[in-house]
């Protein structure tokens, strides 16, 4: 899918998803802390929405960011093929995710193939209601994973277990792109790192 279609189809996403919860623009701009004009343009599909930004969008509406970029409005199927897997790049960090498991899975799981290229970093806010914990697992490179101000380092085989109550930052410092999967599990709650 090219990058115009893909805008548009994340904007009617968020545009259903906003509208499914019953919230106006400035009720999802008070909530997310981004300005209603903004939203507004990525609805409409003039703005690439980044990874913060629809970050706080997933948070202030309770879902996940592969629930907007999955675009998973068909049917749960058990096999998704890689041709048919979605893929989002993030137009400020290069960063780019993998929808890999099929859209709501019955296990409940997602799982998300990430390339981080060198040298960029991607942060998330906290999420204030109905968190959920993930895992990472190293396939290749080296990232830090800043949870707070605690800083963990990941080489390749590495598995971190953490949730989404904190600011999170993924970093690669490395002049080497990185690639890890994340694993989340729809419902699951949330502890401690």
């Amino acid at each position: 899918m090219d990058q115009q279609k893909l805008d548009r189809a994340i904007g009617r996403r968020l545009k259903t998803l906003r509208t499914q919860a019953g919230m106006t623009l400035n009720e999802l701009a008070g909530r997310s802390g981004v300005s209603r004009a903004m939203i507004g343009r990525v609805e409409r599909a003039q703005s690439s929405a980044t990874a913060a930004l629809l970050n706080k969008l997933c948070a202030a509406l309770d879902v996940t960011l592969s629930d907007v970029v999955a675009l998973a409005e068909k049917p749960p199927e058990r096999l998704v093929r890689l041709a048919d897997q979605p893929h989002w790049r993030d137009p400020d960090s290069g960063y780019r995710r993998r929808h890999a498991s099929p859209p709501d899975a019955a296990s409940g799981i997602e799982i998300i193939v990430v390339d981080l290229p060198a040298g960029a970093r991607v942060s998330y806010s906290p999420w204030g209601r109905n968190a959920f914990t993930q895992q990472i697992l190293m396939l290749e490179g080296i990232i830090a994973v800043h949870i707070d101000a605690k800083a963990v380092r990941l080489r390749e085989g590495d598995c971190l277990d953490f949730d989404v109550m904190r600011a999170v930052m993924f970093e690669n410092e490395t002049k080497q792109d990185a690639r890890y999967v994340i694993i989340t599990r729809r419902g699951a709650s949330y502890g401690k790192m």
